[in-house]
């Protein structure tokens, strides 16, 4: 009789924490069937597929105490760009009171995500060193997807933090879908991004990302910098 008792309780832990797993999500997939839909025939679209999907919760405390409304997942989504078909790796920040998402598309497709940052601008942080922990985390979140990694190349004033977005040789990622896919891999060193950060009374004012292979050239001196604010 003990055992019975025994087995009936594993059963039921693991089929109500199977319930609750599936609970979990299912707003969140509901967001992404209309937010992301496979019926949407626009150019560039990235497209939800509950079976491809891999939903993975990301918890990044320093930056849910900024937006608590939001919860962070990886999420695997289908691209639709011209003739290109590729599944990629996106970060989706998720308020389940509102239904509403914030889609972080990889930097490699999409660069820094403007709709993300413009989540951070003007919030105030206590003093230097909580603004750069929580950048610390920022930054991984945006790493996700891609080869890319954020390397602090000065914080030591208190107008502005700056980042070099780098890529290593020997580094690589994978992107593809639809029977096919593709490997990029770094044979040398580089920076993809420049960051600068604009800082007033420990607040973002302003979020520069910086193109360096454009810099110096005169007939693209109006690309070469891209500022949120």
């Amino acid at each position: 009789m003990t055992r019975i008792i025994i087995i009936i309780g594993i059963l039921l832990f693991v089929t109500t924490g199977q319930i609750v797993f599936g609970q979990t999500y299912s707003t969140l997939e509901e967001a992404l069937k209309r937010e992301l839909s496979e019926n949407s025939t626009k150019d560039g679209r990235w497209v939800f597929y509950a079976d491809k999907a891999n939903i993975k919760k990301i918890e990044k405390p320093l930056v849910k105490a900024v937006v608590p409304n939001y919860d962070f997942y990886k999420v695997t989504l289908t691209n639709y760009l011209g003739y290109h078909v590729n599944q990629a790796t996106c970060v989706v920040f998720f308020d389940s009171l509102k239904s509403k998402i914030v889609l972080v598309e990889p930097i490699w497709y999409g660069g820094i995500s403007e709709p993300l940052i413009k989540l951070f601008l003007k919030k105030q942080f206590d003093n230097k060193d909580k603004l750069l922990s929580f950048l610390n985390e920022l930054n991984e979140l945006m790493q996700i997807g891609s080869g890319y990694k954020f390397v602090n190349t000065n914080s030591a004033d208190d107008i502005i933090v700056t980042y070099d977005l780098v890529y290593f040789k020997g580094d690589s990622y994978k992107t593809g879908g639809n029977g096919t896919s593709s490997i990029v891999n770094y044979t040398s060193d580089g920076i993809w991004r420049q960051i600068e950060i604009k800082i007033k009374n420990f607040k973002m004012t302003k979020y520069i990302s910086i193109n360096p292979a454009l810099k110096d050239k005169k007939e693209t001196k109006n690309e070469y910098k891209e500022t949120i604010k």
